[in-house]
């Protein structure tokens, strides 16, 4: 039904993809620096900054964003529903154009051990 990725092959892609972009000059490193600036926990703690990139990327329609932001919520252990809530106010906010990404998101979601559908 859908192409979504294993987790082990999206981080493997990305960091490729990542490398060759690095060649590309400096200001692909200051953006780099930027977003972990961004992301760095502060005032909100960073689980919170990353439900906030999660939604963000399903409203720009940003498969690649969605699956990093799901990957970087499980690290800071953000939990299953705490996703499932952020994923419907994306829903919510950019209307049903978002239904096939989270259909991807769920998938991808659920290989991720820590942010799983338990059984």
């Amino acid at each position: 039904m859908t192409n979504v990725p294993h987790p082990d092959e999206f981080r493997h892609n990305r960091a490729e993809g990542n490398d060759a972009l690095r060649t590309t000059g400096s200001v692909v490193e200051s953006f780099f620096a930027l977003d972990g600036a961004a992301y760095a926990p502060g005032a909100l703690p960073k689980g919170i900054k990353e439900l906030m990139g999660l939604v963000i990327s399903v409203t720009k329609d940003c498969e690649e964003c969605v699956y990093y932001h799901l990957e970087q919520c499980e690290q800071e252990g953000v939990g299953r529903e705490q996703v499932l809530e952020a994923l419907h106010i994306a829903m919510v906010g950019a209307g049903s154009v978002t239904v096939p990404l989270l259909r991807r998101a769920i998938i991808f979601m659920d290989r991720l051990p820590g942010l799983a559908k338990p059984t």
